[in-house]
């Protein structure tokens, strides 16, 4: 599979690095912020999530990790919600999104779904 880095780096630049979930900004010794592009419905089989800006996130690492193992998701209203014990995390309320970022709600949509799905035992 071959990924548009560029879209990533695009979405990481707009956020500063700063983490759309925790708000956390990690900046190393050379004064420049690391985040990682999370795709929220993920690439390849069986998911097929597309590589583009509106289903990828600026994260932190840990933020995206907790992504992909469905420890949080986002509600319709932008909330974010943990679905498992985060002791000592803190959260936004909300996701932030900035007015040229235009994330899609279908991507967030099938997250959801998809681990909730998963938490019951439904197929998908």
């Amino acid at each position: 599979m071959i990924r548009d880095t560029a879209a990533a780096k695009r979405i990481k630049q707009l956020y500063k690095g700063e983490c759309q979930l925790c708000g956390l900004q990690l900046v190393g010794p050379d004064g420049k912020p690391y985040s990682e592009g999370a795709h929220i419905r993920p690439l390849g089989k069986p998911h097929h999530g597309p590589d583009v800006e509106p289903n990828i996130l600026c994260l932190c690492p840990n933020c995206h990790v907790r992504l992909d193992i469905g420890a949080i998701t986002v509600a319709e209203d932008w909330s974010v919600i943990a679905h498992a014990g985060l002791s000592g995390v803190r959260l936004l309320p909300k996701l932030t999104v900035k007015d040229s970022h235009r994330v899609h709600q279908e991507y967030l949509r099938y997250h959801r779904r998809s681990w909730e799905q998963k938490a019951t035992g439904e197929a998908p």
